[in-house]
């Protein structure tokens, strides 16, 4: 191989080759070796021996390496050992890292925040590329569910940017790295087998994994096959409000007498115990080559293809408002300070009306759902006498969604005679008669929801093609001693849209009315007397292994199989692909960088600025619904076509935005144990898909149509009102900008063992927060005559129509996030180790701005007010184990515009702990629990108090046991 210039600055000059960290990281990374210079005159270099050191400790002595000696601030992962992975999932293992907080699903690590911004905000790439994992709903949050952790060699977190690294991470950085077949020895790899439990779904349940890597005698040719699969049912159970708003303010009731100067607060719409059973059926195939053609120039391919299976049964019962009235109210509690009511009891005929309850309503989704991901690149590099250039290009896509899914729901009626809730201590706590399934298993109430039964579900595809140049420049140019310059190509595209599955009878004749306009929801069975009766599918035991988040005396439910297996007896399945519901946006992202990493004695580091061009085309089929009546002269309601008029327009948007993104890093190595760093960096990222592009709906409400509803059981009087409601994206919203700040001390000493304080502030413009508020719009006017309301004329639409709750999201501006990270990790001479981590974070009330004016305030959505860290381990040459400890502060959630206030999770703890023994020097035997403590969420509303119950979530403690076969 050629030699690179010897002018240029390397580790050694710089005057800590010879540190104890540096000798504990080479011997961790199976690199240590003496230097040529010490070696015997007679010792050739293949004679060498190499020191391998496996498990946490060289894990974590190599993680602290990383970020000793990076020129930016880095936090690091390795694998432990060859597809041993610190955790079952990367996200799982980043929650470990200061400032980074993971969101789970079903109790599983599936998106990362780091310093306090929304997982949207954190930039994801394997192996330097975007890896396309769309879940149906287009993100840009990448997908940790979908990725295998055994196929991951090494994670990299950056807190501070790079000119040559992709824009995209205001919060930060993560780069996944992949195993490759040189790097590893010849004929080696894994196999493993494990099992799985978990204590709500009462499954044992196996997974798969190998990795095999072979090279040639010349080790200039290697091939790299590694496969996951994985077997489990997850679980989740919560209890929430599923609607809050400040409609009705009530007074305090005993025995349905108002209370003479009783407390007042504004009551849950609706609420909802849900418990939720997902059949996941993970797998993962990687296929990796290097060859190295010559000295100089290797090249190399890429390829992995993820599956993801998630079939799945939701049962709920639902406790909305309807009832909230003299007929059904006995007591009506309320937490004066917090103005909210925190329990109501209901009696069918408590005040002498024998109107019947249609609540708690017996809801249920069936769900068959896949995700797939490929992705192919290939690269090319070079290595010069003074310079290495590196060519990437590939491809990424991924689609996923239900292929079917559907919704129904079935009233209590005359099966329960009462019922009731409570919100306080923190827990949603509900009871209803007992003997409610007894009387639906005997035909006793349980009347279908015929409005409530439909199939309506998003699918969505994603994909990326991209292409780089990179070459770095070895100088002797002062100061200089490496110059990076880059250009990159992305085009990227989503497509949304939404589908619906209908149960026809067999008879139909489906070309007949494709030909005549189409099958719509009336022809489905759930409108003609297809449902079947609540006999024929009901359980008849409640649901049990209810975790302490589902508080109730009975949850009686569906056996939503059964249903769906009566769908597929008596009637013929037809998908429709929505031609409206549509949105789609594509960016053309064009970026060129110049990068300088200098020296100068004990100074090092990096300058350097990144231009970006970004070209976004959104488009979207907005729809506009007319409601214009709903029952005919005889009080009998219409067919659905005749009760409004829907109209459909497909807009397109194109906007151009270029930005310059100056970095620069600063690292002095003050001596051979202490370290000082400081970066500034001006940050961007793009808005989520969804807030840019999602369709709006605007919602007319005719005078005729609200005075039909107004007597029905479920009238809602925001939205069955006269006038306009809606919802939707907002395509103006700006990319959003961050000038953010870092500085950190560091302390190194000992093998492995170092602590450090860091300080950063980001000043964040144009963050993306939901809200709901009261706007106006200007519709074309359109006239309509009611034939069933005696040809009485409907005029809706002109200038500035005010819109009651328009739900869409806005732009935040001068937010601010001020922290402080903390870390010690420190080895003991006995085999036992520590690591830890606290990271504060505060953020203030920014603005929220919707079309140049203020509308409110909030602050940074997803910041957390603190977290913290604690793994301690013993490891010998057979044993090992570890504790591991993680909090989660007070994190801040969407915008109520009613409330003038916040969602808030409240703080979070968890202990996971993972054991091994080696059986052999091969065969090693593991268990582990996560989530020891069988730890649950919990969501309030406001910071001013934690009593306004919004939801309580648990996705169940889960135990591991597998064995791993090392060649």
């Amino acid at each position: 191989m050629a030699t690179r210039n010897t002018t240029r600055k390397t580790f050694a000059s710089r005057g800590f080759t010879r540190s104890l960290l540096c000798l504990s990281v080479l011997s961790a990374m199976g690199l240590a070796q003496a230097q040529e210079a010490e070696q015997p005159s007679d010792t050739q270099p293949g004679d060498t021996e190499v020191i391998e050191v496996r498990g946490i400790r060289a894990s974590a002595a190599e993680n602290l390496a990383v970020k000793r000696l990076s020129n930016a601030v880095v936090d690091a992962i390795t694998a432990e050992d060859i597809g041993k992975f610190p955790d079952k999932n990367v996200a799982d293992s980043l929650q470990r890292v200061p400032g980074v907080v993971i969101q789970r699903d079903g109790g599983e690590g599936a998106t990362v925040s780091i310093r306090g911004l929304s997982s949207d905000l954190t930039f994801t790439q394997l192996n330097g590329n975007f890896i396309a994992s769309s879940p149906g709903e287009p993100s840009r949050s990448f997908s940790y569910a979908l990725l295998p952790s055994t196929m991951i060699e090494k994670v990299e977190v950056f807190k501070s940017s790079e000119a040559r690294l992709d824009e995209g991470g205001i919060g930060g950085t993560v780069l996944m790295y992949s195993r490759k077949p040189l790097n590893m020895e010849k004929n080696s790899g894994i196999l493993n087998l494990e099992y799985t439990n978990s204590d709500i779904t009462d499954k044992n349940e196996p997974q798969f994994s190998g990795i095999y890597s072979w090279k040639n005698d010349d080790e200039d040719f290697g091939m790299l096959l590694g496969y996951t699969r994985q077997d489990r049912t997850n679980g989740s159970q919560s209890s929430r409000v599923n609607i809050i708003n400040k409609n009705f303010l009530y007074t305090e009731r005993v025995d349905n007498q108002v209370v003479e100067g009783g407390a007042q607060g504004y009551a849950p719409q609706s609420m909802v115990q849900e418990i939720w059973e997902e059949e996941r059926e993970r797998e993962g195939l990687q296929f990796t080559t290097q060859w190295r053609v010559t000295d100089n120039l290797e090249v190399g391919m890429n390829y992995f293809r993820f599956t993801l299976g998630q079939n799945a049964v939701l049962n709920q019962l639902e406790y909305p408002e309807w009832n909230n009235n003299d007929n059904f109210w006995t007591d009506v509690r309320v937490d004066a300070e917090a103005e909210y009511v925190t329990g109501i009891d209901y009696s069918v005929g408590v005040s002498g009306n024998q109107r019947v309850s249609p609540i708690p309503r017996i809801n249920g989704e069936y769900i068959i759902e896949e995700s797939t991901s490929d992705t192919f690149d290939f690269y090319a590099e070079y290595e010069g006498s003074n310079y290495k250039a590196k060519l990437t290009f590939g491809h990424t896509e991924a689609e996923g969604g239900p292929s079917e899914k559907y919704r129904a729901a079935y009233y209590a009626n005359e099966a329960s005679l009462y019922y009731g809730y409570d919100l306080s201590g923190h827990r949603m706590t509900t009871y209803m008669d007992p003997n409610m399934i007894n009387n639906l298993v005997a035909g006793v109430g349980g009347d279908a929801d015929v409005g409530a039964t439909d199939s309506s579900f998003v699918t969505g595809t994603q994909e990326e093609k991209y292409a780089s140049l990179d070459v770095d420049y070895f100088l002797d140019w002062g100061i200089v001693e490496t110059l990076r310059v880059g250009a990159k190509y992305r085009n990227g595209k989503i497509h949304r849209d939404t589908r619906n599955t209908f149960y026809l009878a067999p008879d139909f004749d489906i070309p007949a009315a494709e030909a005549d306009g189409g099958i719509n929801l009336d022809d489905d069975y759930s409108r003609n007397g297809g449902i079947p009766d609540i006999t024929k599918v009901v359980r008849s035991e409640s649901l049990g292994n209810l975790s302490d988040v589902i508080n109730t005396n009975l949850f009686p439910a569906v056996d939503w199989h059964r249903y769906q297996q009566h769908l597929v007896d008596n009637f013929v399945k037809y998908t429709r692909i929505e031609p409206n519901y549509v949105y789609n946006v594509e960016e053309e992202i064009a970026a060129a960088y110049i990068q300088a990493d200098y020296s100068y004695k004990n100074l090092r580091g990096n300058l350097g600025l990144r231009f970006v061009s970004t070209t976004t085309t959104s488009g979207s089929s907005d729809k506009i619904l007319y409601r214009l009546d709903w029952k005919d002269e005889n009080g009998e309601m219409l067919p659905e076509d005749d009760q409004r008029v829907e109209d459909f327009v497909y807009i397109e948007k194109e906007n151009t935005e270029n930005k310059l993104l100056p970095s620069f890093n600063l690292v002095w190595d003050i001596d051979e144990n202490w370290v000082w760093r400081v970066a500034a960096a001006k940050v961007m990222a793009r808005p989520e898909y969804g807030d840019l592009g999602q369709f709006q709906t605007l919602t007319y409400t005719s005078n005729e149509y609200s005075a039909d509803r107004s007597a029905a059981d479920d009238f809602d009087t925001i939205r069955d009102s006269e006038g306009w409601t809606g919802s939707g994206g907002n395509s103006s919203l700006k990319p959003l900008e961050s000038t953010q700040f870092d500085t950190s001390l560091e302390y190194y000493y000992g093998e492995g063992s170092g602590f450090g304080i860091a300080l950063f502030k980001k000043d964040v413009d144009n963050f993306v927060v939901p809200l709901i508020i009261d706007t106006t719009r200007s519709l074309p006017e359109v006239q309509f005559t009611l034939p069933h309301a005696g040809d009485k004329v409907v005029n809706a639409g002109g200038d500035d129509l005010l819109v009651r709750n328009f739900s869409t999201v806005a732009n935040g501006t001068d937010a601010s996030s001020t922290g402080t990270e903390v870390f010690w990790q420190h080895f003991f001479d006995n085999g036992f180790g520590l690591y830890a981590n606290y990271t504060r974070n505060n953020t203030n009330q920014a603005n929220v701005e919707l079309d140049g004016e203020k509308v409110g305030e909030s602050p940074l959505i997803g910041s957390s007010k603190y977290q913290w860290n604690l793994s301690a381990f013993y490891e010998d040459d057979l044993f090992s184990v570890r504790a591991s400890y993680n909090k989660r502060g007070p994190s801040v959630g969407g915008y109520v515009a009613s409330w003038e206030t916040n969602f808030y999770t409240a703080a979070y703890d968890q202990v996971d702990v993972n054991a091994s023994y080696n059986l052999t020097d091969n065969l090693v035997l593991s268990a582990s629990v996560i989530n020891l403590t069988k730890s649950d969420t919990y969501v309030h509303l406001g910071n001013d108090t934690d009593n306004r119950f919004i939801q309580n979530a648990y996705s169940g403690r889960r135990f591991y046991f597998g064995a791993t076969y090392r060649f």
